[in-house]
């Protein structure tokens, strides 16, 4: 061999090795790649399938891990039944030479399957021949599989003309730099194969080199620059200079990877793109990759939710019932405004705690029925001296657990509010039979009256004047009990004036403590000066009589009775308090109510005219009774 052939040579395997140099630097660019690409990609032994080199979406996509494919044959591990000879023999339409293009069937590590483009490629290393196969799920992309095609049809032409090329260039040294060879035509494949890739995909991508240069760009995001009227011709550009009215946020995390080599994910809006992307950022040996997806339509759609959950939570708690979202054990997971004015967040206590202060459940407690049955349940209890209505639903939360909804409406006014609707239909009952009756039975009781009165003045029935006296006073008490009649069937006072009930009570007092002087009783008048009010003065005077005389009767010889008025807030407040032994607890509540007596000679009726004078006067009644006496409230509205 002459010198100028050694020479020649020389030169030949010197540009091979820099050509080797360059393809070792940008190997570690593309092995990366080969483990970030979204598709599958294996290498294995052509003769027995066992897989020698697996990328992660390869094992993501059939549910193993990585470790757990190596070895393994992919003939018998990830071929569906039916389909274990797809990889063994040339199905399929041949690319070029040995490679072939079809589609197959792979079955997952679950045991379920899914429909794959495979790509094959057999190559011979050292009389060793290998099997490069790139896999795709194409559950959810068949529409794709044209374009996929072609793709695949200028791979293998690229693929076959940088193979032909670099047979030629060394088919003298084959035998020295066969391993150059292999490790070169791997990566122009996978080179040319994410390029196609990164073409394909919808999301925006660049990679920038340590110099800040951009070296390459794909067309998804050309177009989005240009769609907001920017240049998309940068490949080749300082990427400062493209990017200066740029998003600050990326420009810095851009220049923190570079630094740090950390990869780094944020969401941001980008002022090149016009729109909002997911921005994820990696080092490579290089310099850095940048991808950008448009997440405008999920961020809408979140924001709906966001939206329909702020008017959800808006509507429970303006809600005026109470409610609260229940365990099966019994915890609180929720609970609205009115619930927690009430009774306190509650959020992960037992409800039996928070509610009725209980260390176990409640025991008439509905929640078992209800999640057992899965049905709602209407129920009343008692809480802390309130009554409430409770509506217990099943309800399933968004994570699956079972959980009871439940509505809690205090039903304690509605109830004195129909006791006291009872009440004044009672009155308006009695009312209807006085009006009937009370003046045709004065009638007749005038009649007789007058003639006892007449027989009584007789010398011939002098002897008898006792028992006339005794039947003229039990005729008086009967047209009494008439004249508490008619009190009752009014139902609106008539002659309403400006009166003062601290003057009233005042021109009441010598017949009061009159009264109290034969009961050997005291009475004390604590009366402050009040404003006038409207009112009927007759009417006044009985309410303040019968109360009084009630607390009288009420009192042992030697007590004193006390009638106090003032002002509180907008009310005149009348209270009239004996020292008597107090109202039985289990007909306060139901005092006032016609026919409802003590005493062994009463009519039931003085405190019913006593509420129905207060009605008529805009007024309340309220009593307070203990072992020490009774208190009974008037309060009357201040004009």
């Amino acid at each position: 061999m002459s010198t100028e052939e050694i020479m020649e040579l020389k030169q030949k395997v010197a540009l091979l090795e820099a050509t080797l140099a360059d393809v070792r630097e940008e190997n570690g660019i593309w092995e990366r790649i080969f483990l970030e690409v979204s598709w599958g990609m294996v290498v294995a032994d052509a003769s027995n399938g066992k897989l020698l080199k697996v990328n992660p979406h390869y094992a993501e996509m059939h549910g193993y891990s990585i470790s757990e494919l190596i070895g393994k044959s992919m003939y018998d591990l990830l071929c569906a039944p039916g389909h274990q000879k797809d990889l063994l023999a040339e199905v399929g339409p041949r690319v070029y030479d040995d490679r072939y293009e079809y589609h197959s069937v792979h079955m997952k590590k679950d045991g379920s399957c899914f429909p794959v483009r495979i790509n094959n490629h057999e190559i011979t290393v050292n009389s060793r021949c290998f099997r490069i196969t790139f896999t795709w799920d194409i559950t959810d992309s068949e529409l794709k599989q044209k374009e996929l095609s072609q793709y695949q049809e200028r791979l293998e032409e690229l693929v076959k003309f940088r193979t032909d090329e670099l047979e030629k260039t060394n088919e003298q040294l084959r035998s020295e730099i066969i391993q150059k060879e292999t490790a070169e035509n791997e990566l122009a494949k996978a080179n040319q194969e994410m390029i196609n890739i990164l073409e394909s995909i919808g999301d925006c991508f660049k990679a920038v080199n340590r110099e800040w240069v951009i070296t390459y760009a794909n067309q998804a995001m050309v177009k989005a620059r240009e769609a907001n009227g920017i240049n998309g011709d940068i490949v080749g550009t300082d990427y400062w200079e493209t990017h200066k009215v740029s998003n600050k946020t990326i420009n810095d995390a851009c220049l923190k990877v570079m630094n740090d080599g950390i990869p780094t994910r944020f969401e941001t809006y980008a002022l090149t793109m016009g729109q909002w992307v997911e921005v994820s950022i990696y080092p490579t040996p290089s310099g850095i990759s940048i991808f950008l997806r448009n997440i405008e339509e999920r961020r809408m759609i979140e924001k709906a939710v966001e939206e329909e959950h702020h008017r959800l939570y808006s509507l429970f708690n303006s809600f005026p019932g109470l409610i609260y979202l229940q365990e099966e054990n019994h915890k609180i997971r929720f609970a609205n405004n009115s619930f927690q004015s009430k009774f306190g967040s509650g959020l992960d206590q037992p409800c039996f705690e928070v509610i009725a202060g209980l260390p176990f459940p409640c025991p008439d407690c509905m929640s078992s029925m209800v999640l057992r049955n899965d049905t709602a349940v209407w129920k009343e209890m008692v809480f802390d001296n309130r009554i409430y209505e409770i509506y217990s639903q099943p309800f399933i939360d968004a994570d699956g657990s079972r959980l009871v909804f439940k509505v809690l409406i205090d039903i304690t006014d509605r109830r004195s509010a129909d006791r006291e609707l009872a009440r004044l239909e009672r009155l308006n009952m009695v009312g209807e039979m006085a009006a009937g009756i009370a003046h045709e039975v004065r009638n007749p009781l005038t009649t007789v009256r007058g003639f006892l009165q007449l027989l009584q003045s007789k010398k011939e029935t002098l002897e008898y004047h006792d028992f006339f006296q005794l039947m003229t006073d039990e005729l008086d008490r009967a047209n009494l009990i008439l004249t508490d009649f008619l009190s009752l069937a009014k139902d609106k006072s008539i002659g309403f004036e400006l009166i003062n009930i601290s003057k009233i009570v005042t021109t009441l007092s010598p017949l009061l403590t009159a009264d109290a002087i034969n009961q050997d009783k005291t009475i004390i008048l604590q009366l402050e000066e009040v404003p006038d009010s409207h009112g009927n003065g007759n009417e006044l005077r009985q309410l303040i009589l019968n109360l009084a005389r009630n607390g009288l009767e009420a009192m042992r010889a030697g007590m004193t009775l006390t009638i106090r008025t003032h002002i509180f807030e907008d009310y005149i407040i009348l209270k009239v308090c004996d020292q008597g032994g107090g109202v039985d607890p289990e007909i306060l509540d139901r005092l006032g109510t016609p026919f409802l007596t003590t005493k062994e000679r009463g009519t039931g009726l003085g405190l019913a005219i006593c509420q129905s004078i207060a009605v008529r006067h805009n007024a309340k009644i309220s009593f307070e009774s203990g072992n020490t006496g009774t208190t009974v409230t008037v309060k009357f509205p201040v004009e």
